[in-house]
C-alpha cells in the first residue's frame, strides 16, 4: 500500500526549515544521522533527489518544493486529528512578528483565546515593517511573521484582504487644498508607493506633512492638524470622515495579508498558523469589529 511516514515528513519540513540538517536535528531534538536517515527514506521512496547540498546549507530541488507544500498540509492535518482526538497540547515558545499596528487586533485574540487554547505555549513579540519580518524569518530570527505582502513579491500563505480608504479628521476639509498634506509611514511602508502612484496618476499635488512609524503618531497627525491618509477601512475611527472618487481621491488598491514562516515543523507554529486562519480569514468574525489597524 502506498503510504507517507509523518516522522519522516516531520524530518524533511525540520530540513527545509532550517537549510541544514544539524538544525532540524537541533529542532526536532534527534541525532543528524535520524534526520539523514528520514530524508533518506523519503528519496528512496520517490526515486526524487529532494536537496541539494551546497556548501553551508541545503536548499530544496523542485520535487522538494513540491513535496513541501503536501507534507505541510499532510502535518497540519495530522495535528488537528491527534489535537481533536486526545487533547493534544503543543508547547514551546513561538517567536511572532507583526507590524506595530497589527497588535490591536491580533493581540488580544492572541493573549487571550490563543493562550487559553494552548496555555502552554509562549509568544515573543517582535514589531517591525513587513519586509524587515520577511527577512528574519528566512534568517530564523522569528518563526512566523504576519506581513502585508508585496505586490511585486509576494511570500506567504494570504489569508486576509482590506480595502484602503482616504479619511481625514471631523471638520476638517484637507481634500481641498490644491496641494495635499499627507500623514503617512516612512520609506519601507508597502502601502506608501502605492498612494504616491494613486495620486500621481489621478493629477493630485501632494506633500509629506508629518511621517511617523507608529500608527498612533499617524492618528495625532490627523487628529490635529489639516491632514489626511489612507487606512484600511476597518480601521478608520467611527467619526472620521472617509473620502472617496467624489471628492477626487483616486481608489486604492487593497491590502494582501499573509502568514510567513519556514517553522511548519514545528506542532506549535502550525497550530498558530490554523488559529490565525480560523479567526481571522475570510468568513471569520468581520475584521472590522476588531478595530483592526493594517497599514505597514
Amino acid at each position: 500500500m502506498r503510504r507517507l511516514d509523518s516522522e519522516s515528513l516531520a524530518a524533511f519540513v525540520a530540513v527545509a526549515d532550517c537549510g541544514s540538517f544539524t538544525g532540524a536535528a537541533q529542532q526536532l531534538n534527534k541525532t543528524q544521522a535520524a534526520v539523514s536517515i528520514a530524508v533518506a527514506r523519503l528519496e528512496e521512496r520517490f526515486d526524487r533527489k529532494l536537496f541539494d547540498r551546497l556548501h553551508r546549507r541545503v536548499v530544496l530541488t523542485s520535487a522538494g518544493e513540491r513535496l513541501l507544500h503536501y507534507a505541510q498540509k499532510i502535518l497540519r492535518l495530522e495535528d488537528e486529528a491527534i489535537t481533536s482526538l486526545l487533547d493534544a497540547t503543543p508547547e514551546g515558545r513561538i517567536r511572532l512578528g507583526m507590524p506595530d499596528d497589527y497588535i490591536g487586533v491580533f493581540g488580544p485574540a492572541l493573549v487571550n483565546a490563543f493562550t487559553e487554547r494552548y496555555p502552554l505555549v509562549g509568544i515573543d513579540l517582535r514589531c517591525a515593517f513587513s519586509f524587515q519580518l520577511e527577512a528574519m524569518v528566512e534568517a530564523r530570527e522569528i518563526d512566523i511573521a504576519v506581513i502585508t505582502q508585496d505586490p511585486m513579491a509576494p511570500k506567504g500563505e494570504v489569508f486576509r484582504s482590506e480595502r484602503q480608504v482616504w479619511c481625514v479628521a471631523p471638520n476638517r476639509t484637507p481634500e481641498t487644498a490644491e496641494v495635499l498634506r499627507l500623514a503617512l509611514f516612512p520609506d519601507g511602508c508597502r502601502a506608501r508607493p502605492q498612494i504616491l502612484k494613486a495620486l500621481d496618476k489621478a493629477g493630485r499635488r501632494w506633500t509629506i506633512g508629518y511621517s511617523s512609524s507608529s500608527i498612533q503618531g499617524i492618528q495625532l497627525a490627523i487628529a490635529s492638524g489639516d491632514l489626511l491618509t489612507v487606512l484600511p477601512e476597518s480601521a478608520v475611527p467611527p467619526n472620521w470622515r472617509q473620502l472617496g472618487e467624489a471628492v477626487g481621491m483616486p481608489a486604492m488598491p487593497p491590502l494582501t495579508l499573509a502568514i510567513y514562516t519556514f517553522q511548519q515543523s514545528r506542532l506549535a507554529v502550525r497550530q498558530l498558523m490554523t488559529f490565525l486562519r480560523e479567526e481571522f480569514s475570510v468568513g471569520a468574525t468581520p475584521i472590522a469589529e476588531r478595530a483592526v489597524l493594517f497599514q505597514k
